[in-house]
């Protein structure tokens, strides 16, 4: 089942925020997590295709995926949330 849930997430979910200094940065979707019936993502920040530094990982985030209207919105988690999901993510990926 694990392996068919891994195929339905191949599509590649960009999602575009805006950084402290009111630049658009662009971030992948990777992993998604439930917690306490709320779904977190885990992003990481997409290269910008000018810039010279390929070999830079980039930095990731979590945000939180709510349902507005019908449409999902990615919102900043609260601090409790963050660290729940950062160990989840974490535990997730060390095995």
């Amino acid at each position: 089942m694990s392996e068919e849930m891994n195929n339905e997430l191949e599509e590649v979910i960009i999602v575009t925020a805006t950084d402290d200094d009111g630049n658009e940065v662009n971030y992948q979707e990777v992993q998604r997590i439930d917690i306490d019936g709320k779904v977190f993502a885990l992003l990481v920040e997409v290269p910008d295709s000018e810039d010279d530094d390929a070999d830079d990982d980039g930095d990731a985030i979590v945000a939180r995926v709510d349902v507005e209207d019908g449409e999902e919105v990615y919102v900043a988690p609260t601090d409790e949330e963050f660290d729940a999901a950062n160990a989840a993510f974490d535990e997730l990926f060390s095995e």
